[in-house]
């Protein structure tokens, strides 16, 4: 239970989840841009750990690998938003 909340970190469907999370905080106004986004991402998931061994199992690797694409976004620097 203790991982449940934030299981979609190291899944397929992340950037789908993550995109819906980044309007509805564009909306209220705590985050600016999708820049600004994936920069707030960047430091989350450097904080972040998963805690049971089903979901290091099953989720690190994806988590890292959706880091990386974040990390890759923000050196192209190509935002429209």
């Amino acid at each position: 239970m203790c991982d449940a909340d934030l299981d979609y970190l190291g899944r397929d469907d992340f950037h789908e989840i993550s995109d819906r999370l980044k309007r509805e905080l564009q909306e209220r106004g705590k985050i600016k841009n999708s820049r600004h986004w994936d920069e707030v991402q960047v430091s989350f998931f450097k904080l972040h750990k998963y805690f049971t061994k089903t979901s290091i199992r099953l989720r690190d690797k994806k988590k890292e690998q959706n880091l990386i694409e974040i990390k890759e976004r923000l050196k192209k620097d190509e935002y429209f938003n």
